[in-house]
C-alpha cells in the first residue's frame, strides 16, 4: 500500500515495540526489509548483535528520546549530550513540532515536541554539531548499506 501511494520508505520500524518484541518477528522483518531493499530499526540487544553479525550497520549506544528529558533546561541538555556523544551511530528520537499554543490542549507532549523543534532549528545546535564534527543523517545511508549487505539474507 505505500509504494501504491507513491512513497519510497527507507526503513521498517516497530515503533515502540522493541525490535518486533520477539525473535520470529524480528526475522520476518529483516527478512521483508531484505526483500524491499530497506533497512530496519534495530535498538536492542539482542536484535543488534544479530544484526551485526550479518553485517548490518544498526545503533551502537542507546538512543535519547526527548520525551524522557526535562522540557526546563532541555536545550542545554542536548549541548551537552552533544559535546558527549561517543563515537559511532547514534539515535536520537527528537519528534519536533510547531504550533499554536492551544496546541497542548489536543497533544499532552505539545512542550516536548515544541522544544525539540526549537532547539533542532537553533543556530547554537548547528554550531556544536560542526564543532563536534558531527553527521546528521537519516536512514538513506542505512538503508544503502542493508542493500547491499542483502541484509544478511540470501535472495
Amino acid at each position: 500500500m505505500v509504494a501504491r501511494a507513491g512513497l519510497t520508505p527507507t526503513h521498517l520500524d516497530w515503533h515502540v515495540l522493541a525490535d518486533g518484541g520477539r525473535a520470529d518477528v524480528l526475522e520476518l522483518t529483516l527478512a521483508l526489509a531484505a526483500e524491499h531493499g530497506m533497512a530496519a530499526r534495530v535498538w536492542l540487544e539482542p536484535a543488534r548483535s544479530a544484526a551485526r553479525r550479518r553485517g548490518l550497520p544498526v545503533l551502537d549506544h542507546d538512543f535519547v528520546d526527548s520525551f524522557a528529558l526535562d522540557v526546563d533546561g532541555k536545550a542545554e541538555r542536548y549541548l551537552q549530550l552533544l559535546r558527549e556523544l561517543p563515537t559511532g551511530l547514534s539515535e536520537w528520537a527528537v519528534r519536533p513540532a510547531v504550533g499554536p499554543e492551544t496546541a497542548a490542549e489536543a497533544d499532552l507532549g505539545w512542550a516536548v515536541r515544541r522544544s525539540g523543534h526549537d532547539f533542532l532549528l537553533s543556530p547554537r545546535a548547528r554550531e556544536v554539531l560542526e564543532e563536534e564534527g558531527i553527521v546528521v543523517l537519516d536512514y538513506r545511508p542505512l538503508q544503502e548499506a542493508w542493500s547491499a549487505a542483502g541484509a544478511g539474507f540470501e535472495r
